[in-house]
């Protein structure tokens, strides 16, 4: 059984930091819901889908390697599953802050027409670590080596450079190491490969509000996708596609997954001395 792993080792081992795992858990249930005010036609973005990808994480972990973490990065990666998100839903007042601490690069360069939902849609990675810095407290975590591995873990979902190792080295908390830059290759794949229909929005919340194009054809992709099954070395996609156009954005979004998840392997190989198991990713007809 690969469920439930981290918190079973968070348990077991850190009574402490399960029990402040457990208690933010409970706080962000309803904190994560509130994506739905900039992006109410947008593929989940709430709670579901934060244990959605803490369920990948154990299961791309697995229970041979889960021995090899130390409960600190079990609390770190728990945390951060279910706060790498949390810059989707942030209000007006702490948009403007952050937006104002924010290396936006070239981007209003080539999206010069950008809004406020856009912008925090293309950095929400970046406005989540804001915001886990700003909240730490409402989370208790327990010291600033914990809070800044959370938000490294976070911000590392997507985007960022997960080699650079002045951004994404081992942090140590304590007794312990925390390998940042592999627990943030785990969950950029774990978050990567969460595009079952399960995922989608319509069928949570209803589907009245759907009328841009980009989303109806991305939610049909969704709604596509049956089920994703993570095995000891192999990601399968099991699906039913809705029409032959469907077919050939599956066979695209398996090449997408295919390069994160050689780019995460990777990651993990040449930072640390854990692994990501899976090398490939497949594509399964549901019967």
């Amino acid at each position: 059984m690969e469920n439930y792993l981290l918190e079973r080792k968070l348990s077991e081992e850190s009574r402490d930091l399960h029990n402040r795992a457990a208690e933010s858990v409970f706080v962000l249930q309803t904190m994560l819901s509130k994506y739905l005010t900039r992006f109410p036609d947008f593929t989940d973005h709430s709670f579901l889908h934060s244990m959605n990808v803490l369920d990948y994480c154990n299961r791309i972990i697995g229970d041979d390697q889960i021995k090899k973490l130390n409960p600190e990065e079990c609390y770190v990666l728990i945390m951060g599953c279910y706060l790498h998100d949390i810059g989707m839903g942030i209000n007006n007042h702490d948009f403007a802050e952050f937006s104002e601490a924010m290396d936006f690069g070239d981007y209003f360069d080539y999206h010069d027409g950008a809004d406020d939902a856009a912008t925090v849609r293309a950095f929400h990675n970046e406005y989540s670590g804001l915001f886990i810095r700003k909240y730490s407290k409402i989370f208790d975590i327990p010291s600033e080596e914990m809070t800044r591995a959370i938000i490294q873990v976070s911000r590392g979902h997507r985007k960022t450079d997960l080699f650079n190792r002045s951004e994404f080295g081992d942090i140590h908390a304590g007794d312990a190491v925390i390998r940042t830059a592999y627990l943030a290759a785990v969950m950029r794949l774990a978050d990567e490969i969460d595009v079952a229909s399960d995922r989608n929005p319509i069928l949570l919340f209803g589907n009245k509000t759907l009328t841009e194009e980009v989303s109806i054809v991305e939610f049909g992709l969704h709604e596509s996708i049956m089920q994703v099954d993570v095995g000891a070395d192999a990601v399968t996609l099991h699906t039913r596609p809705k029409s032959d156009e469907y077919r050939l954005r599956i066979e695209a979004l398996t090449d997408k997954i295919s390069n994160t998840l050689n780019y995460c392997r990777t990651v993990a190989e040449q930072t640390s001395d854990l692994r990501i198991r899976q090398n490939k990713v497949l594509i399964k007809e549901w019967d």
